[in-house]
């Protein structure tokens, strides 16, 4: 855990919060300065305290170390800010605080706080996969509070984006999957949402699961919820984000049930192409320069073709060679620095990314018979908007409406450069205009 200290808990009555952002890390960073006291936090990772080794104050010079994590950090007040470094390991940045009111929170306006204004239940689907592995799911069916008590709604199940997470499809504070249900509801529509397995109440084997073996668990999550007394079997349809995006599609081309299909920054390239434009992508919205780019790029194709089985010196071997010449910090700047070889390695050679790569949407798109809604964020740098576009309409071109939203990012944010690394300070959690398209489109389905 980085950069989380707690440095004495006495408050007074002559206090003063201060708050600094960190570039490289994209954290915020408190102090709470007392007479005698100073409290330092860093609330986006957590509340948890810290021992410290050692702090000192002396006139307009403040010093903080923390041996066990290896944090040390020297500042120096400049009229009413704090300016100097923080640093941890081989990390190194200069940091300066500004008077604040209070302690740093995030903001999420957008999630709903109970009472919440739709009614909720509990769906279990305990069942064997395709491997015999034995997988309990549980999720949250939602629905409009309604003096109808037999009226049953169209519903929506969402599948969640790659890696593994709760039935909110939470992400630093945000809680895309809930503010969706919420919305919803609203507009008259049931929502069923899981727990991925592994995650909350849902378990599994996730040792060699992949998209293929999540699309099982989509497709028992939706069977489980087609009796349920408040769903129209008619009006039932899955949708999902991101991997989820790709997984919806391919429960429809084999279960006849599904009425409809929503992809939300779904691909319709395959999977190495889609990894490779969403390096470029991320890589040129945080300012890296064409030349840098370009070996960024070069090095990753060749990585994303290294035979299964390549050792980590292989590895080593095709970045020395790609980055020979480039600068310490060059090399940082396009991460190839120091200690990659192994990260990749390791990823790569996982089950998920071999099938990830290998996915072709061709397989399942061009086999969907019922209507699909695809959205995507103009500035989205995950999964890039015009090529995907391009290949969605081509493969599904029947049955599929397109749109791409303007401002948007790959979770549907309103956002600046559509960087990753604005996700967590940006307070939006879901675009209102993206929500109601969904809407309007599944009530005239």
């Amino acid at each position: 855990m980085s950069l989380a200290l707690l440095l004495s808990m006495s408050l007074t009555a002559h206090s003063q919060w201060y708050t600094g952002m960190s570039q490289k890390t994209g954290l915020a960073l408190c102090i709470h300065l007392g007479d005698s006291s100073v409290l330092l936090y860093s609330p986006m990772q957590t509340s948890a305290p810290i021992p410290v080794s050692s702090w000192n104050r002396e006139g307009d010079n403040l010093s903080i170390e923390c041996k066990s994590i290896g944090l040390k950090m020297s500042l120096t007040q400049r009229d009413s800010t704090y300016s100097g470094y923080w640093k941890q390991g081989l990390m190194k940045e200069n940091i300066t605080f500004f008077p604040d009111d209070t302690i740093f929170q995030l903001r999420r306006p957008q999630t709903p706080q109970q009472p919440y204004r739709f009614e909720e239940e509990t769906i279990t689907v305990d069942y064997t996969d395709s491997q015999g592995n034995l997988v309990h799911l549980e999720g949250t069916l939602t629905y409009p509070r309604s003096s109808d008590a037999g009226r049953r709604y169209p519903c929506l199940v969402l599948v969640s984006g790659s890696g593994q997470q709760n039935r909110d499809e939470e992400l630093m504070q945000h809680k895309p999957f809930l503010v969706l249900a919420d919305y919803l509801a609203s507009r008259g529509i049931a929502v069923l949402r899981y727990d991925d397995r592994g995650v909350g109440a849902s378990k599994g084997n996730l040792d060699s699961a992949d998209t293929r073996l999540f699309a099982e668990d989509a497709e028992a999550m939706f069977n489980a919820v087609k009796g349920n007394i408040h769903v129209n079997p008619a009006q039932l349809g899955i949708g999902g984000h991101s991997e989820g995006g790709a997984i919806a599609p391919m429960v429809a081309t084999r279960n006849k049930d599904v009425k409809f299909v929503v992809m939300l920054a779904g691909q319709g390239c395959k999977g190495q192409e889609v990894m490779l434009q969403q390096n470029e992508a991320i890589f040129r919205a945080n300012g890296v320069s064409d030349s840098l780019l370009a070996v960024r790029m070069a090095c990753m194709r060749e990585l994303f073709g290294m035979p299964l089985g390549s050792t980590q010196k292989d590895y080593k071997a095709v970045i020395d060679r790609h980055t020979e010449g480039l600068t310490k910090e060059q090399k940082e700047i396009i991460g190839l620095g120091r200690g990659t070889a192994a990260a990749f390695k390791q990823q790569l050679d996982s089950r998920w990314m071999q099938t990830f790569l290998a996915l072709d949407p061709a397989e399942y798109l061009t086999q969907v018979s019922c209507p699909i809604l695809a959205l995507q964020g103009a500035k989205d740098c995950q999964v890039i908007a015009e090529p995907n576009k391009k290949a969605i309409v081509k493969l599904a071109s029947k049955n599929v409406h397109y749109k791409v939203l303007e401002n948007l990012n790959h979770l549907f944010q309103h956002c600046t450069t559509g960087s990753p690394d604005e996700y967590m300070l940006i307070e939006e959690t879901f675009a209102p205009e993206a929500m109601k398209i969904i809407a309007d489109w599944i009530l005239n389905k």
